[in-house]
């Protein structure tokens, strides 16, 4: 990230946002490039041998000065957007996991009351391992039945065992619906979740015959539908649109970014590729839903009409949640 290499170099005028936002380690808050600039001409130590001990994501830089503080810098585009700063007292080890997960018994990633979940499980047992409760973070907040092949998640931890000591005790405790498949140790202001800088998923649909053994990992809708219009409106999809109708719930902002909406053919089953710097919920089995309907002619209206609509009018078929794969998360 070219504009926190040159916060570093102290070209700092050139590098900020004019909306940049910055947290101190005691919590202060300031935000706009004029007060920050004045707030830290006073702080000249916060500058003070200033050298990157981490650029491994598209979207994030950390830094540490010379009075051991840790300082990480988030992109906005081609300036910094955020700059937070972290007292070391509070750090530990940071450990970064790459697991792999059968969905069909979970609901979902990310915990909830009185359900199975996958940080649920993840947490329970790291936290006997740590005797102290543990919490993780991960890239993603899968939904019910969702699989995933490389999702990433992280956690902190007092101890020093070795990354190979660490992948035997997790795939020995965990459940045999989760499998670790990497165990990293990372600086410690690597975040799974912020540090991301794009995500790929993959939805399976068969075309053919419907399968009892393979029916919790593809959605076969028993319907014909014509290859030529899933492809054409794939091609629609690529680019940054608000993204309101193939969302449930509320969000702050609705906008997201589709780098790749792209389909393959084998075996009479459809592969349906998303890579996006984010979805939201439901968003891609929303938008599978809504390709299956125009391809089969259940609807007239197309993808980019449905975008425009910013609601939820034409987006009722929700597709089936274990057709829809986590593939990897880029950083």
């Amino acid at each position: 990230m070219d504009s926190a290499k040159a916060f570093c170099d102290g070209n700092m005028l050139a590098s900020l946002d004019g909306d940049v936002v910055l947290i101190l380690a005691d919590k202060s808050y300031q935000q706009g490039k004029q007060a920050i600039i004045d707030s830290l001409i006073n702080q000249l130590d916060f500058f003070s041998g200033m050298k990157i001990i981490s650029d491994d994501s598209n979207v994030t830089v950390s830094f540490r000065n010379a009075q051991d503080h840790l300082i990480k810098c988030y992109a906005k585009g081609n300036l910094i957007g955020k700059i937070v700063e972290f007292n070391p007292n509070d750090i530990r080890q940071r450990i970064k996991l790459v697991i792999e997960y059968d969905g069909t018994n979970f609901s979902g990633f990310q915990i909830q009351p009185n359900v199975r979940t996958v940080q649920k499980e993840l947490m329970d047992i790291l936290t006997v391992i740590n005797n102290r409760p543990t919490g993780v973070t991960g890239a993603s907040r899968t939904d019910a039945g969702v699989h995933a092949l490389e999702q990433t998640v992280h956690f902190d931890t007092k101890y020093d065992f070795s990354e190979e000591k660490w992948l035997t005790i997790l795939n020995h405790a965990l459940p045999k619906d989760i499998h670790v498949k990497t165990v990293k140790k990372v600086h410690p202001l690597f975040h799974s979740r912020f540090d991301v800088d794009r995500k790929e998923y993959q939805y399976i649909i068969n075309l053919g015959e419907y399968s009892a053994l393979k029916r919790n990992y593809e959605w076969t809708p028993g319907r014909k539908i014509d290859l030529d219009i899933i492809e054409k409106e794939l091609f629609k999809l690529v680019g940054t649109f608000d993204f309101s109708s193939f969302c449930k719930g509320e969000k702050e902002s609705t906008k997201r970014t589709i780098y790749e909406a792209s389909m393959k053919v084998k075996n009479k089953h459809l592969y349906l590729t998303f890579i996006g710097n984010g979805f939201l919920h439901n968003m891609i089995r929303l938008i599978v839903g809504s390709l299956v309907e125009i391809a089969s002619g259940q609807t007239d209206i197309d993808i980019l009409a449905i975008i425009a609509d910013k609601s939820r009018t034409y987006t009722q078929n929700l597709a089936f949640g274990g057709g829809l794969y986590l593939v990897k998360v880029i950083y």
